[in-house]
């Protein structure tokens, strides 16, 4: 199991919180979290009035509870944790905060690690040299989709979707406002071994086809069945070529 693989699944713990405590939506976003530059953290949306939120803190390999105005009031270590001592935790803590509704751990998609949640699964220890890089990753990409903000006339806020763990937004245009560009950063896949920054492009609903763009500076186009859209790999990127390829690949859409 990677370093990502076991934030991935620690985000879980989040994204159910918001599926126990938040009014559901149809796009699912009341589960999608945050990543907070400052603290090196993801953080789930408000669960109650007072703006308590669940967060896994990367650095310090933990999962916490953290309010607005006191800070963390509550921490539980992941290295050696087991899946059924942190939702007993969890249910602890959110009773101890007032919320009434129970803590559900009910995932609505599937996750690609086998034994993940078992009775016998014990986080691992920390990869402090991969916690940096991952770090440095979710920082690039807040930071990239903010400095390109301004050649949309919307674009959402930046969220990290549990079930992909990929931090996204969507844009949409003035000179068109039928046209909209998702971009962000992904995890590695079949289509791209390493993780990536991504760029694609939708009149309506319908994929907007690459294959006769020109070539880009800095990433390549990818024209695909199930995929179309420009992508840069992430390792070893700095914040300008990051902010140049997405610019590049916005224009081109």
């Amino acid at each position: 199991m990677t370093q990502n693989d076991s934030l991935h699944l620690a985000a879980q713990y989040l994204a159910m919180a918001g599926k126990s405590f938040i009014a559901s939506k149809p796009d699912d976003s009341h589960t999608n979290l945050a990543w907070n530059s400052e603290e090196k953290q993801l953080e789930s949306r408000s669960l109650n009035e007072g703006g308590l939120k669940l967060a896994l803190n990367y650095q310090e390999y933990s999962l916490d509870f953290i309010h607005p105005k006191s800070g963390v009031e509550a921490s539980y270590p992941l290295v050696g944790a087991r899946h059924l001592d942190i939702i007993n935790w969890i249910s602890r803590e959110v009773k101890f905060a007032g919320i009434a509704k129970e803590y559900n751990f009910d995932l609505h998609y599937k996750l690609p690690y086998l034994g993940a949640f078992d009775a016998d699964f014990l986080y691992p220890e920390p990869n402090p040299g991969e916690i940096t890089k991952l770090i440095q990753f979710r920082w690039l990409a807040d930071k990239a989709i903010q400095v390109v903000s301004n050649q949309f006339h919307s674009l959402t806020q930046p969220r990290i979707w549990p079930h992909h763990f990929d931090t996204g937004a969507i844009g949409y245009f003035d000179i068109n406002k039928k046209v909209s560009v998702g971009l962000g950063l992904a995890m590695p896949d079949d289509m791209v071994a390493d993780w990536y920054f991504y760029v694609s492009g939708y009149h309506g609903t319908d994929a907007i086809k690459t294959d006769e763009f020109k070539p880009l500076k800095n990433g390549v186009w990818r024209s695909e069945a199930k995929w179309n859209g420009a992508t840069l790999t992430a390792t070893g990127q700095s914040m300008p070529i990051v902010g140049a390829f997405l610019s590049e690949a916005i224009k081109a859409f």
